[in-house]
């Protein structure tokens, strides 16, 4: 992609990724946020406010008004907070491309903050569904994210906590927007039949009015949670989830592409190891999985599988063994090559994909990692079987194990076994 990207006096930076030959084209606004930039006073604050900008900004007094117009440019507002950034994107017509420019930038930089009330209770439905009847967190993600991020920012979860939403009041969220949604830590990224020129030059008149101001500074860590091996988190489902859960370097690590081979050496599409060994010659369950999910700093290896209770404890070992694999061996030369190969057609699909061409563009700008798909190939067409082994190695050794379901004693006794025997061989 390797796109130029130009920054407006105010300091918000425009990315165009021309695609001519596509009939649509898409938009994203994407900005520093999330936990990775809270602390306990200000936790959860940024997903709330990405719910309050659909309440009215600007010329549009609330979310009818601004959904209207949206769906009159061809378009469908989304938005999302992630652990590290804020997103707003709308897919739209070419020619109405100035419209959606212009809603966006009403929208994160003139929000009415209208409706707290309201929204603060559809916030509260997400989190109660974080929690079980007796206030205990049920949610794997956050229990993952609390105990392989522990000591970052990033543990804290997304949504922040009830009391930390009862804290939040109008005049919270625009301190907060305040320091935010500030030209310095705002990207636009636009991909399609678009000229680079054009969108410039309109992303300029939508977004002047955004203030100067640099990213926010980085937010404080939460408490970290008891170091333990294992984590039972009780379920009604009827099935229990496994997840085996592991560090792995960020995107700003010279072993980032490591990690990213590590994960699709073991998941990536039929011929992989775990659909191969664990589902196809095990018979063990019918959903496995593995992916690297990557932030600046840091990252979290997820190595998992959905079974029945009673074969809880048959897939761990499985998927343990699998790991042990790695640190012992490592991938072999025809596994890499299959990764590089698949990559190389992920990327080629990508290019007609205006949303997610869109989103890497913006996403590698703001993080000073453009997105390039030939480079991106190249750092992976030099990652060795030994990197990939000396990662497995140092990463399995801070293991931890999250069984969400039913678990037999048993079965999180072999958990524990299985995380010390991988620390051992580290």
């Amino acid at each position: 992609m390797n796109d130029a990207v130009t920054r407006l006096e105010n300091g918000v930076r425009v990315v165009a990724v021309p695609r001519p030959a596509l009939s649509r084209a898409h938009v994203f606004v994407q900005l520093r946020g999330g936990p990775a930039h809270e602390d306990d006073d200000t936790w959860g604050m940024s997903h709330l406010l990405e719910h309050m900008l659909f309440r009215g900004a600007g010329r549009f007094p609330d979310v009818r008004a601004l959904t209207l117009f949206a769906d009159d440019f061809g378009g469908d507002l989304g938005a999302m907070t992630y652990r590290d950034r804020v997103a707003f994107d709308t897919r739209v017509d070419p020619d109405r491309l100035g419209d959606a420019l212009g809603l966006l930038a009403d929208m994160i930089g003139a929000p009415r903050l209208r409706g707290l009330e309201v929204e603060r209770a559809i916030v509260e439905e997400e989190i109660a569904d974080l929690f079980d009847d007796d206030g205990n967190e049920i949610d794997t993600e956050n229990a993952v994210a609390a105990r392989i991020l522990a000591g970052h920012p990033l543990a804290r979860s997304i949504e922040g906590t009830p009391a930390s939403l009862r804290r939040a009041t109008r005049a919270r969220l625009k301190a907060f927007h305040a320091r935010c949604y500030r030209g310095g830590n705002v990207v636009v990224s636009v991909a399609g039949p678009v000229a680079p020129r054009r969108v410039v030059e309109l992303a300029n008149r939508a977004f002047r009015g955004i203030p100067a101001g640099d990213a926010p500074a980085p937010g404080i860590a939460p408490r970290s949670p008891r170091r333990r091996e294992v984590t039972v988190i009780p379920t009604e489902a009827s099935q229990t989830q496994v997840r085996l859960c592991a560090p792995v370097p960020g995107l700003r690590s010279p072993e980032a592409w490591h990690a990213v081979a590590l994960a699709r050496v073991l998941d990536d599409g039929p011929a992989s190891r775990l659909q191969a060994r664990v589902v196809d010659a095990k018979g063990l369950a019918y959903a496995v999985w593995a992916f690297a999910d990557q932030y600046e700093e840091r990252g979290v290896l997820e190595v998992g599988g959905t079974v029945r209770h009673d074969r809880v404890e048959e897939l761990v070992h499985a998927l343990a063994a699998e790991l042990r694999s790695m640190q012992r061996l490592g991938p072999t030369p025809s596994e890499l090559a299959r990764v590089r190969e698949r990559f190389r057609r992920d990327a080629r699909d990508a290019r007609d994909d205006p949303a997610a061409l869109a989103e890497a563009a913006g996403k590698g700008t703001m993080f000073a990692r453009p997105w390039d798909p030939r480079r991106a190939m190249a750092a992976l067409a030099a990652v060795r079987q030994d990197h990939v082994r000396s990662l497995a190695r140092r990463s399995w050794g801070h293991v931890h194990v999250v069984l969400a379901g039913s678990p037999s004693r048993k079965a999180v006794a072999a958990a524990r076994e299985a995380a010390a025997r991988l620390a051992a061989r580290q």
